[in-house]
C-alpha cells in the first residue's frame, strides 16, 4: 500500500500517518468488528421489520449480513495473515456497498422504492452510514500503517 501510495502522489499528502501510530492491534481489531456488527445489524434489522419491499433488496440485505460475517471472521484469523487481508478488504467491501447503496437510494432512488429519495434523516439509516464510514476510515488507518491490526505488532525501537 506504502508503494501505491508513493506513486500515485497521495503519499506525500497522507504522510501524517508518519509521525504517529497506535500500537493496538486487538482494539483496532475489535473497533473494526464492532463496526460491521453495527452495520450487519442495521440491514438484519431492515430485513426482519416486514416493509413490503423488491426482493432484491432483500437479497442485497442478506448478502450485507453474511459478508460483514464473513469479514468478520477473517479479521481473527490470526495464524493466516492473508485470511487477515482478505477479512479488511471483505469489510471495505460490503461497506462500501452499503454507503453506496444508502446514498443511491435517497439521491436517484432504488427501483420498486421511491418513497426513499430524499429521506436523510432517518436515524437507522444515518447510523448505518456511520458505521460504514467508520470501518473505511479504520480499515484506510491500517493500509496506511497509522494503526495495526491483529495479528500484527509493532515493535518499537527507542
Amino acid at each position: 500500500m506504502t508503494t501505491l501510495l508513493a506513486r500515485a502522489g497521495v503519499g506525500k499528502l497522507l504522510s501524517f500517518y508518519r509521525y504517529f501510530a497506535i500500537n493496538a492491534p486487538r482494539v483496532t481489531t475489535a473497533s473494526g468488528i464492532v463496526l460491521l456488527a453495527g452495520v450487519a445489524a442495521i440491514r438484519l434489522h431492515r430485513l426482519v421489520d416486514g416493509v413490503g419491499r423488491p426482493a432484491y433488496l432483500d437479497a442485497y440485505f442478506v448478502l450485507v449480513v453474511l459478508g460483514a460475517l464473513a469479514a468478520s471472521a477473517g479479521m481473527v484469523a490470526v495464524r493466516a495473515p492473508v485470511l487477515v487481508r482478505v477479512g479488511w478488504g471483505l469489510g471495505s467491501l460490503v461497506s462500501a456497498a452499503s454507503l453506496g447503496m444508502y446514498v443511491a437510494g435517497r439521491t436517484a432512488g432504488l427501483p420498486g422504492v421511491p418513497q426513499l429519495v430524499g429521506r436523510w434523516n432517518e436515524p437507522v439509516g444515518t447510523a448505518g452510514m456511520v458505521f460504514a464510514v467508520l470501518f473505511l476510515v479504520l480499515h484506510f488507518s491500517v493500509l496506511t500503517g497509522m494503526n495495526i491490526a491483529v495479528p500484527q505488532r509493532r515493535r518499537w525501537h527507542s
